[in-house]
């Protein structure tokens, strides 16, 4: 929630959260609850959460990314976390070594200037010119751009109607790979995984078939995994009549906002303030609704990664990768002026406590680490379900942003120390060793024709290869490629040079020339790193694979199907 739009994204984060904190108190305010605390606790509150041993991370972990600015650079590289993302499409200079950063381009949808009526253009930032974004893209050969941040978001973030996102994410992605086809790209995170936002995706690719005659090419989706109500549910009070009347605020957005352009029936419905707190809780075990002490429900924010992975089988795009790119709790913790008291307080008197953040941090990522489906995950990464995900934030970002009583922050902004969320994350890194681990993912053989003099042909022979380990390789690494299952009949080799981010989400690709093809049929293999220099956890066998070349095909053999 931070990015090259500065001023505005920060004024909207202000009002955000002072939204947060009004619909808090009102609720506060109208209900009769018991507080755990009437004073708050400072970001180093005493865990009685006993540590993992010290770390046996040797390298970063791509596994763990964050949002943050310079001033983290030290304590990002002490942790060994492996992957920044900083909302914007330069790569950061004090970024540190073996940290992947996955640059973003940022979008709004444009607006008439008197009026402020929606116009049916978008402005890029950076623009998608050659001494632009062109210049970036040329800086950062194969890197993974994503295009937007909560597009779904009115006015504060990206702020674009599905149709108009369809069209910025088709130019992008074009200009994108006409200045570096090794580039990949990836679609906007929204606010949440819900009803009301799978149907903004929904509209996004029909908008795109419909415009562009084809599926929307994606190399990666990313999301963002907040548990938030979206508006107001309807509230009918008596007038002096006895008659029910509509409350004014009823169906109005809170938090989260109501998706653009999406049915505003499908967003999640937060109790009305004024309703008796029993009333609330009752509306709050429904799947519709989503109340304040949801927001760290760790079965809800599971839920959300199963559902946007279900999209993403359903409309064809389970073979690629999916990044968390925020999550955090972003109710704010901190002193309430006059009363002396924490605020936010949940519908049960509840704070979001440092322990209570940390406890949240802790069971995401653990289910994160482990959650798989075969039927789901990401074949390329044993069917994982999530490839990276990135906490927000791990310190003021630069600009004093989300610091008064945050309890999500990583490193108090005050002392620079860890906070005790911080030492949780340091933690849960701690437990996992760091290892790349090299696959395959696509090997390309195909047809060739005979030259009519030479009477022989010549072949292309390609690999696509991913490291699915959780660390970058750190050294060059060998392809080799030979006629039939006998390395010993080589055709070439090629050596990826070190530093292919691991996690499965870019690719390296090697090649190769085969001459001198004559039978109809040239098997041949590819071996990626056959002497395991860049010391991949799997089997040699699973860096082994055979291909073939057909040489001037004139009949092709197809299967028979049978009705």
């Amino acid at each position: 929630m931070h990015g090259p739009y500065t001023n505005r994204l920060r004024a909207g984060a202000r009002v955000l959260l002072g939204g947060l904190l009004l619909g808090a108190a009102l609720l506060w305010l109208t209900q009769s609850v018991s507080a755990e605390s009437n004073s708050c606790l400072t970001l180093h509150q005493q865990d009685p959460t006993p540590r993992p041993a010290p770390a046996a991370a040797t390298a970063p972990n791509c596994r763990y990314g964050v949002s943050a600015s310079s001033a983290a650079a030290e304590k990002m590289a002490e942790m060994k976390i492996g992957w920044l993302v900083s909302f914007g499409a330069s790569e950061p200079g004090w970024l540190p070594a073996g940290t992947a950063h996955t640059p973003m381009i940022r979008l709004k949808q444009d607006r008439h200037a008197n009026t402020n009526a929606r116009l049916p253009t978008y402005t890029a930032n950076p623009a998608l010119t050659a001494d632009n974004l062109g210049s970036l893209i040329a800086a950062n050969p194969g890197a993974l751009w994503i295009v937007g941040n909560e597009v779904d978001r009115v006015q504060w973030q990206d702020d674009l109607m599905p149709e108009i996102y369809a069209v910025a994410y088709h130019d992008a992605y074009q200009f994108i790979k006409s200045q570096d086809p090794t580039a990949q790209v990836a679609v906007s995170a929204l606010v949440q995984v819900s009803p009301g936002r799978l149907q903004y995706l929904d509209k996004v690719v029909a908008a795109y078939r419909e415009h562009y005659g084809s599926p929307m090419p994606v190399d990666a989706w990313t999301f963002h995994a907040y548990i938030f109500p979206e508006r107001n549910d309807d509230y009918y009070t008596p007038d002096a009549n006895g008659n029910p009347v509509l409350d004014p605020e009823s169906g109005k957005p809170v938090f989260a906002w109501i998706a653009n352009g999406t049915d505003p029936a499908l967003a999640l419905k937060k109790p009305f303030w004024k309703r008796p707190l029993a009333e609330q809780l009752e509306l709050c075990a429904r799947s519709d609704y989503s109340c304040i002490y949801e927001h760290d429900k760790i079965d809800l924010f599971a839920q959300q990664v199963i559902d946007m992975r279900t999209w993403m089988k359903v409309n064809g795009y389970q073979r690629t990768p999916l990044l968390l790119t925020e999550w955090s709790l972003l109710y704010e913790y901190k002193v309430a002026a006059g009363t002396g008291e924490c605020s936010v307080k949940d519908e049960f008197g509840n704070f979001f406590t440092p322990a209570r953040t940390s406890e949240f941090l802790r069971r995401s990522v653990q289910y994160m680490e482990t959650a798989s489906d075969q039927s789901l995950g990401y074949p390329l990464d044993n069917n994982r379900l999530v490839q990276q995900w990135s906490w927000f934030a791990m310190d003021d970002l630069g600009g004093g942003i989300f610091t008064d009583g945050n309890p999500s922050l990583l490193v108090d902004p005050g002392s620079g120390e860890l906070t005790q969320t911080g030492e949780e994350f340091e933690a849960q890194i701690a437990q996992h060793t760091t290892q790349p681990n090299l696959v395959i993912d696509e090997v390309l053989g195909g047809t060739a024709s005979l030259h009519p003099e030479s009477g022989t042909a010549t072949a292309a022979l390609k690999v696509r290869i991913r490291n699915n380990g959780n660390t970058p390789t750190t050294v060059p690494f060998t392809v080799e490629f030979y006629s039939g299952t006998n390395p010993a009949n080589a055709i070439g080799e090629t050596v990826v040079p070190a530093g292919l981010d691991g996690c499965a989400v870019v690719e390296a690709v090697a090649e190769v020339t085969w001459a001198g093809l004559t039978a109809p049929l040239n098997t041949f293999t590819v071996a990626v790193d056959p002497d395991n220099a860049a010391g991949s956890s799997g089997s040699a066998s699973s860096r082994r694979t055979s291909s073939f070349v057909l040489v001037d095909p004139s009949v092709l053999y197809l299967p028979t199907l049978l009705r």
